[in-house]
């Protein structure tokens, strides 16, 4: 039988020690909404309305959106917006120019209060790899999807 040192017990049993321990888990803070920050180029647009529900993109239609963060509370960042858009002609309107100001929470929710012809929108927003899409529902004659990427 081998005689062990209290030196090599102490080697041997370290890792089933230092295992052991810790156990603590690193908590990550719950993410805010997204900072929307920036300026946008229209992709596509569509609107029963306006496009007769057909998405509609450049050159047919063109636009910018730009939106400026102003505060965050708890899950909803709040900020203000200005928009351009260049419909197709012969439509009820043919180009929007607004400005207003704009919420967007961590669910996914979005609500614009528009100065003017826009007026006031909820629905939804995603972003994903600067690609920035508001769908708005509410009321019925705002209802549009439109898509724009960041620049």
């Amino acid at each position: 039988m081998t005689r062990r040192t209290p030196l090599s017990l102490l080697l041997l049993l370290a890792p089933l020690f230092v295992a052991g321990c810790g156990g603590e888990e690193t908590v990550e803070p719950d993410p805010g909404p997204h900072d929307l920050t920036g300026s946008y180029t229209l992709v596509s647009f569509s609107s029963d309305l306006l496009t007769g529900g057909q998405a509609v993109g450049p050159p047919a239609v063109s636009g910018d959106f730009t939106l400026r963060q102003t505060g965050v509370n708890g899950d909803e960042a709040t900020g203000t917006m200005e928009i351009n858009l260049v419909l197709p002609p012969g439509g009820p309107f043919e180009r929007v120019a607004d400005t207003g100001t704009y919420k967007n929470r961590t669910d996914g929710s979005w609500e614009q209060v528009a100065a003017g012809l826009l007026g006031q929108a909820t629905g939804t927003f995603t972003m994903v790899n600067g690609m920035l899409t508001v769908i708005a529902t509410e009321p019925a004659l705002a209802a549009s999807t439109t898509v724009w990427q960041r620049r």
